[in-house]
């Protein structure tokens, strides 16, 4: 019975030696599987979070050691490559468009190439607009460790694309709609003439008790005393309080501003301004916006900013960029109509939606107030 026993014991432990040795390279190529598929996730994972980093780093606003973010070429792929764990990118290209069509096209730039397989980094700070894009395409290879089946390298490829905003012109939204001025009353000093004098001790005039011959006869002491005039105070004249004139200036309502709409005509655009505060006013603020890079007849693409007029006082300047404030430009805004005009240096062909005028008035009671085409 023992003998019957050992000799099945031998038996089932070689049995699972067997099966083991069978199972054995299923189980090799499970594991090696599964290990394999989570590095090609992984470095899915690794290139898509650095386009997206890539590209958040670039549609940042501010600079970096006097560079403009989305002009950082090296800061860009530098973030870029902080996602580059366990693999290593093979291409970096960065580059930028102004957004879709509703047909899902992009939008190039004036002699940018969108296409994310094209590296166009740095770009030119004047041809920027807000709304435009940087787009970080970030390429990698995969490869496996062990070539069980022959497969040939795969591309991991993942582009990310970020707006940005270049210039943001800024103003209050909460406006007083009335000023009036006082002249401010001086506090009273009171004051006082007269000054006391004195009192001085009182004088003797001594006498000699003595006389030869003669009984001693005392003799009485006068004192002789001076009191100075008491001292009356004299009250300081009240001042007149001063009247209070006050100058009610509004932005508002029946008796405010208001303007017309924007208008283009060959190589100006223009906006009639209406004032009917009853005042002249003062401008504080000129900020517009313009299709930048479009030109007549493509004989020359861009288009330049080079005078503007308003109520006969002008500007002058050049100017190839997609928004500008106007520095220094503060004309005086008059009673009644007057048009603002935008002169170009050639015919303006294409409208895209961002054209904006904004005249902002520096008075007190329209401070800050926008004299906005957009509203």
């Amino acid at each position: 019975m023992k003998r019957n026993f050992n000799k099945n014991r031998g038996q089932l432990r070689a049995q699972a030696m067997v099966e083991f040795m069978l199972a054995l390279p299923i189980l090799l190529v499970l594991l090696y599987g599964i290990i394999e598929f989570s590095r090609l996730i992984f470095i899915m994972a690794s290139v898509a979070n650095a386009s997206r980093q890539a590209a958040r780093y670039g549609a940042g606003s501010g600079e970096f050691d006097g560079t403009n973010y989305y002009q950082d070429c090296e800061g860009i792929r530098d973030v870029a490559n902080r996602s580059a764990i366990l693999t290593e990118f093979d291409d970096i290209n960065i580059t930028y468009d102004r957004g879709l069509t509703s047909d899902g096209e992009q939008i190039p730039i004036l002699d940018i190439d969108p296409d994310p397989n094209e590296d166009t980094c740095p770009i030119e700070d004047n041809i920027i607009r807000n709304g435009d894009r940087i787009i970080v395409q970030v390429s990698a290879s995969y490869e496996p460790i062990i070539d069980v089946v022959p497969v040939d390298p795969l591309e991991i490829v993942s582009a990310s694309a970020r707006t940005f905003l270049i210039s943001v012109p800024i103003f209050g939204e909460t406006f007083p709609t009335a000023f009036a001025a006082e002249t401010s009353t001086p506090s009273r000093v009171p004051t006082e003439t007269g000054i006391s004098t004195p009192t001085l001790p009182p004088t003797f005039t001594p006498t000699s008790p003595f006389v030869p011959g003669n009984t001693v006869a005392p003799i009485p002491r006068t004192p002789t005393q001076v009191l100075p005039p008491s001292a009356t105070p004299t009250p300081s004249p009240i001042p007149p309080t001063p009247t209070r004139t006050a100058t009610a200036i509004s932005c508002t309502g029946l008796t405010g501003i208001s303007h017309g709409p924007l208008v283009i005509r060959d190589n100006v655009m223009e906006m009639s301004i209406f004032n009917n505060t009853g005042h002249t006013l003062t401008v504080a603020q000129v900020y517009v916006e313009w299709n930048h890079d479009t030109g007549h007849d493509g004989s020359d693409p861009s288009l330049r900013l080079q005078q503007i007029l308003l109520a006969n006082q002008p500007w002058s300047g050049d100017l190839f960029a997609p928004s500008a404030f106007i520095t220094p430009y503060n004309p005086s805004l008059p009673q009644g109509d007057s048009i603002v005009k935008f002169y170009f240096n050639q015919s303006y062909d294409e409208r895209d939606g961002t054209e904006r005028i904004i005249i902002t008035i520096g008075n007190p009671g329209c401070v800050n107030y926008p004299v906005d085409s957009s509203k």
